[in-house]
């Protein structure tokens, strides 16, 4: 399916090549914790950035859910979230509200929902994966045959592909390009199409772990996509690299010609409505004919539901499991014992059994391709990002995590 992507990409400058050499000071980057500490509830680490723990023990996801059930009136959200649809819809056929949508089951869901339950007229806007999947694009066309409308935005391949590969030597992370995508470009396409709300799925700082102040946030403005979303490498960080303002130009928000007088507000459905991706995949499977990975589960977790666009998704992963010792199977273990499809046991078993898998070799394959990395650079990258605070090599040379959950 990948025989479109080039074998060769712009050679690694100098140095892209000594940014990928030398240990990082993640600590002092990420201001990690020095003691790892699990969660006594879920799954996950003190060393999520920015996820802090109460004297039980207990992480501030797993707090906030607690919230949830006993503090928050989900019929008072809702109505919070007829009031703000009444106050944007339109009776002129044109649209009335964005939802940033990779055809994944929860975009599918918040923009289903807002159709179809609360009688607006949504537009979809995919930022294109970096490859896309075989199932990833059967459920992307899935949503527009399901009626809704779609925008999908492609950008320069060779641009982007330097990105991802930038990133993974400088940020550790392949996946900031497409971030990028899903933060800044909404804010443009609403202002072109003179869409005053986006809706956004859920707030990961208050679903998964992170900072507490940031958990009755209805939305992110500009500075808290920056500081949250982008981890304040904004646009014209890339410069250095020699990325041109042409490069750059579809990567960017709205400028103040676009926006005129026009007031954008950006909010999370997750706000308003009880956040549930099990449930939001059942009802995606039921109005849109959404399909489950057809290899019974994604790599590096045990889930069937989740990860399913990009190809080269296991690598952000990996790495981030390198960075943090925290992987994709402990982000969706940690998530279902907070909703209380399986047990904090039964979390840890599937954590120690997924959540270090290697991606596979036909995937690393395709990554090496379309970042256009050798084996030894890719392996210098991986070496680099590796915190040995947290993982140690055995005697025949493999590596492991020195704490795991128990």
């Amino acid at each position: 399916m990948h025989d479109y992507i080039p074998e060769k990409l712009v050679p690694l400058s100098d140095y892209e090549i000594s940014m990928s050499s030398g240990i990082k000071d993640l600590d002092a980057l990420y201001g990690l914790p020095k003691d790892v500490i699990f969660c006594t509830r879920c799954v996950i680490s003190n060393q999520r950035p920015r996820i802090t723990f109460n004297d039980d023990g207990v992480c501030s996801a797993c707090t906030y859910w607690e919230k949830k059930d006993v503090v928050i009136s989900w019929a008072e959200r809702e109505d919070e979230l007829r009031d703000l649809c009444d106050r944007y819809r339109k009776s002129d056929g044109s649209f009335d509200v964005l939802v940033p949508s990779s055809g994944g089951k929860d975009s599918i869901f918040v923009a289903h929902q807002l159709k179809n339950r609360f009688g607006m007229h949504p537009l979809t806007m995919t930022w294109s994966p970096h490859v896309y999947t075989d199932i990833g694009l059967f459920n992307f066309f899935a949503q527009i045959h399901a009626g809704l409308d779609n925008i999908l935005l492609s950008p320069n391949a060779i641009v982007h592909r330097r990105m991802c590969r930038i990133a993974t030597l400088v940020m550790g992370d392949p996946f900031q390009p497409f971030i990028y995508g899903q933060s800044t470009v909404p804010l443009r396409i609403a202002a072109n199409f003179g869409i005053s709300l986006i809706m956004d799925g859920e707030n990961g700082e208050a679903e998964y772990g992170g900072d507490v102040e940031s958990e009755n946030s209805k939305g992110f403005d500009k500075e808290d996509a920056e500081k949250y979303w982008l981890s304040d490498f904004s646009i014209d960080y890339w410069k250095d690299y020699g990325f041109s303002n042409a490069d750059l130009e579809l990567y960017r928000g709205p400028n103040q010609q676009e926006i005129g007088s026009q007031t954008i507000e950006r909010h999370f459905y997750s706000y308003y409505v009880d956040w549930r991706p099990q449930k939001h995949y059942y009802y995606a499977a039921e109005n849109t004919g959404f399909r489950p990975n057809p290899e019974g589960r994604s790599q590096g977790t045990y889930s069937k539901y989740a990860s399913l666009d990009d190809a080269i998704d296991p690598f952000h992963y990996y790495f981030a499991m390198l960075k943090f010792g925290l992987g994709r199977a402990t982000s969706d273990a940690a998530h279902e014992i907070r909703e209380g499809l399986i047990s904090r046991e039964d979390g840890v078993a599937l954590v120690r059994r997924f959540d270090s898998e290697i991606p596979r070799e036909e995937t690393r394959q395709l990554f090496l391709r379309y970042a256009g990395l050798s084996e030894s650079q890719l392996e210098a990258s991986i070496s680099s990002w590796r915190n040995p605070r947290l993982w140690t090599s055995t005697e025949d040379g493999v590596s492991q995590l020195r704490q795991m959950v128990s």
